[in-house]
């Protein structure tokens, strides 16, 4: 009797510690899929909010140097010059701003999460002329685009801009330097076709941080409940199959 009694208690005591034990890593598992649920919706929404950051911010440097070529190029009145001016200087300083937070949040929510590597290629960039789009068959030999490097291209270019529009402009006055005709075409049309590269390069930027962002939402429909509750979920995020699409 005495016997049975301790194999009846024993079984109990087993029954009950391994019933807990499998129900805690039940609800473990679960607590890591609602989890990876929540990680996928945040980290799409931080690549998102990457996106409309860094378009903001090209494109209000982009407007404001667009416009300040063209006051320089048709000699505008004091007027137009003037607002042109004070348009291009409080883009310039947003820029000097908010550059490093912009770029700090592409490289941290776009490049980071798909384990891009960008830094090796920065050298690359510096010595572009911006001429022409520095992407597609003959320009930069990237083969996977990162998000932060094409932002610093838009960077790069839009510095040689600003260092040929500080040439024409008279820092004291903050006129522009006496210069006839064929001087304002020459450099209107170098300073457009870099703008023109500024511009291509910008489209591709969306493309990148859009195509990422969109790959990173679509994972709630191709990750399952089981490959959570087991543990085998990536850690790092696939690149989309269209990536290098966005390079023209």
């Amino acid at each position: 009797m005495r016997e049975k009694v301790i194999i009846a208690l024993a079984g109990f005591f087993l029954t009950g510690v391994i019933g807990t034990m499998a129900t805690t890593w039940i609800q473990q598992r679960g607590w890591s899929w609602q989890n990876r649920v929540a990680k996928i919706d945040k980290d799409t929404q931080n690549a998102l909010a990457a996106y409309q950051n860094a378009s903001d911010l090209v494109n209000l440097r982009w407007h404001a140097t667009y416009r300040m070529i063209h006051a320089i190029e048709r000699s505008v009145s004091n007027d137009e010059w003037k607002a042109a001016r004070d348009e291009f200087t409080a883009s310039d300083k947003e820029w000097a701003i908010r550059y490093t937070s912009v770029a700090r949040d592409i490289a941290f929510y776009v490049d980071n999460p798909s384990a891009v590597d960008w830094k090796d290629d920065m050298k690359l960039v510096w010595p572009l002329p911006c001429a022409n789009y520095p992407y597609g068959g003959s320009g930069l030999p990237i083969e996977r685009p990162s998000a932060r490097i094409v932002l610093e291209v838009v960077n790069h270019c839009a510095g040689l801009v600003k260092d040929d529009i500080d040439k024409i402009v008279h820092a004291s006055s903050d006129e522009p330097a006496k210069i006839d005709a064929a001087e304002r075409k020459v450099f209107a049309d170098a300073a457009y076709r870099r703008l023109d590269a500024i511009y291509r390069t910008n489209e591709t930027l969306r493309c990148v941080i859009f195509n990422r962002a969109l790959a990173i939402h679509q994972l709630l429909g191709l990750d399952s409940y089981w490959s959570s509750f087991f543990g085998v979920t990536p850690q790092i995020y696939p690149l989309p199959n269209d990536d290098k699409q966005c390079l023209g």
